[in-house]
């Protein structure tokens, strides 16, 4: 499990712990390997890619090679081949341009939160006991709901801007400790 799922799995597996607390964490995770996994190289090829969708959509094999091309590249990186998956499927439906980017890096982006919930609940399988396991997968399944995935893909691809870390909230005060 890498790192940043293990803070979040930490923050998930405390009972006192709540989804405000979990989301910002995921978030993170999420930018994290987007980061160490998509290439500027690759976001930009598949930025042309979507960008002039409409024009190669009469010669689809060409569109299959660069495809074919980019997923050899990125062996090694579960996020960046899924990535190229999504953006393939999307670009088969037809859509293009920046909506079709977001709504490949949205699809990347779900099947990857998916992945790293499955993986932290295989963890705590391991580690500890079923129900803690289900206690800790339910409370990231819900964190997982509560992330505005969209938004989170248009600012990984770079369409909007803003930034892409969260500040996880801080109880520092007297008032703050854990709700009753």
């Amino acid at each position: 499990m890498r790192r940043p799922w293990k803070a979040v799995a930490e923050v998930a597996d405390t009972t006192t712990s709540s989804l405000s607390e979990v989301v910002p964490r995921m978030l993170n995770a999420l930018s994290k390997d987007w980061r160490e996994e998509i290439s500027s190289g690759l976001l930009s090829a598949l930025r042309d890619m979507f960008a002039r969708a409409g024009q190669a959509m009469m010669f689809p094999e060409h569109r299959r090679a660069e495809l074919d091309r980019l997923s050899r590249a990125a062996v090694g990186l579960p996020l960046a081949r899924v990535f190229i998956e999504c953006a393939d499927r999307v670009l088969a439906g037809g859509q293009h341009g920046e909506a079709g980017m977001e709504a490949a890096a949205r699809s990347a982006l779900e099947l990857h939160v998916t992945r790293g919930v499955r993986q932290v609940e295989e963890h705590y399988l391991r580690e500890s006991s079923v129900r803690r396991a289900g206690r800790v997968r339910d409370m990231l399944e819900q964190a997982a709901s509560g992330c505005d995935l969209t938004g989170w893909a248009r600012r990984l691809t770079r369409i909007d801007e803003g930034p892409t870390t969260v500040r996880p909230p801080k109880n520092d005060g007297l008032d703050d400790g854990a709700p009753l």
